[in-house]
């Protein structure tokens, strides 16, 4: 996760976590496959922000590190 720039893709291959996450990563529009691309993310703020889809989404570094992914 930390090697993601700003401004790269990466596409989803691995959600970790409960399943209560994994459903709520669903109806963000988060699957297998979905690629996404970081934003900016001030790294004093423990948010990652990135697009998915046409929308920005921010997660908490701790749940953006559940999610695997490989870069584009």
């Amino acid at each position: 996760m930390k090697s993601l720039k700003e401004g790269e893709r990466a596409i989803i291959i691995q959600v970790n976590g409960s399943s209560e996450f994994q459903a709520y990563l669903l109806t963000l529009g988060m699957s297998i496959g979905t690629i996404i691309i970081k934003n900016y993310s001030p790294s004093f703020s423990k948010l990652i922000s990135f697009s998915l889809g046409g929308k920005m989404i921010s997660l908490k570094l701790a749940d953006f590190e559940k999610i695997e992914l490989v870069k584009i």
